[in-house]
């Protein structure tokens, strides 16, 4: 006895057919010189192996998804019947495996018209804006049964061979769905500003990365991701200068209040984070300004803990202070909140 899974049978259908329409959209947007290099057909996806000679831009991937949902959209027709192999071989349009041998009598696959309807006029140049395979295998009745198709990914698999992956039905409209939500997502993160937003945009590019979504889409999100990264290295570098000018005020000022009262040194703290450049200017531009006096400025970052500080001491300072000469800055926990660090 010899058993069907039909259960099975019904997932790979869809799958099946939409890689007849997917053969057909390929040709419309890449040219015909696009042969078929193989396929395979699972429950959960199809993939197909094809001719072409350089990756297929997002702009062309995009019109073929389209081109494929819109047969479905069309709810054509899947037509199949067994005819003899020459009069196959006579219908404008057919694609076959190239290398394949194929039996006779044979099995035509034709989407949006009858294959009698074919066979009537089977050198019609109307046949060219159908798909006419010559095929064995499991179909859906009407296109209407896929549902919907996304493209998931295009790559090259040897010279001159490019592989597509994709899912239909149920599958498709998931993968619409998770995309939906990125983009909402990035969206919402456009509203937010710096380490908040750039910890949003981390776990979003994790997401997206792994996500089974159009391809299309993906390299479309991957762009709007690029100009959130954008408006955060503008905001962070205003920010940065607005540190810069903050801080060396805020030295210059201190080391202003130091001399006045007669202090051989000056120790001030700068409300700037962990912007170590903006701490070092400070020191650079005070120090320069009043030359011989040893200057330390420090900022403290409440948020993780820890505080930045630089110091600079001149050649001529008093030689209580020659001993510490130029200090690199230095990054350490806050005292009493986890211990010392470099340079305590």
């Amino acid at each position: 006895m010899q058993e069907v899974d039909y259960t099975r049978r019904t997932l790979i259908a869809p799958n099946h057919t939409c890689t007849h329409m997917l053969n057909f959209a390929l040709r419309e947007v890449l040219g015909d010189h696009v042969d078929q290099k193989g396929s395979i057909v699972l429950p959960e996806k199809l993939r197909f192996d094809f001719s072409h000679g350089k990756p297929v831009q997002p702009e062309d991937l995009r019109k073929i998804e389209y081109i494929v949902n819109q047969q479905i959209k069309d709810e054509l027709e899947v037509s199949a019947q067994e005819i003899k192999l020459a009069d196959a071989k006579r219908i404008n349009g057919l694609r076959a495996v190239f290398g394949e041998i194929y039996p006779d009598p044979v099995r035509v696959v034709s989407i949006g018209r009858k294959v009698e309807d074919l066979l009537a006029n089977p050198e019609s140049k109307e046949w060219l804006s159908i798909s006419t395979e010559l095929c064995g295998g499991t179909h859906i009745s009407n296109t209407r049964d896929a549902a919907a198709f996304a493209l998931i990914s295009e790559e090259g698999i040897a010279k001159g061979v490019r592989r597509i992956t994709a899912v239909t039905a149920e599958c498709a409209s998931q993968s619409m769905k998770l995309a939906s939500s990125i983009d909402t997502d990035i969206n919402e993160a456009s509203k937010l500003e710096g380490a908040t937003l750039e910890k949003k945009i981390g776990s979003i590019k994790n997401t997206l990365d792994a996500a089974a979504i159009p391809a299309a889409r993906k390299a479309d999100l991957k762009g709007n991701i690029s100009k959130l990264e954008d408006q955060l290295r503008k905001a962070k570098k205003k920010m940065g200068e607005e540190n810069i000018q903050k801080a060396v005020k805020i030295a210059i000022d201190a080391a202003e209040a130091a001399l006045s009262e007669g202090k051989t040194f000056c120790v001030t703290h700068a409300d700037v984070g962990l912007d170590t450049t903006a701490v070092r200017e400070a020191v650079v531009k005070a120090m320069n300004r009043f030359k011989g006096l040893p200057i330390m400025v420090f900022s403290t970052d409440e948020a993780s803990n820890k505080a930045v500080i630089y110091a600079g001491v001149p050649p001529d300072a008093p030689n209580g202070f020659k001993v510490l000469d130029w200090l690199t800055p230095s990054i350490a926990p806050l005292k009493g909140k986890g211990g010392g660090g470099k340079n305590g």
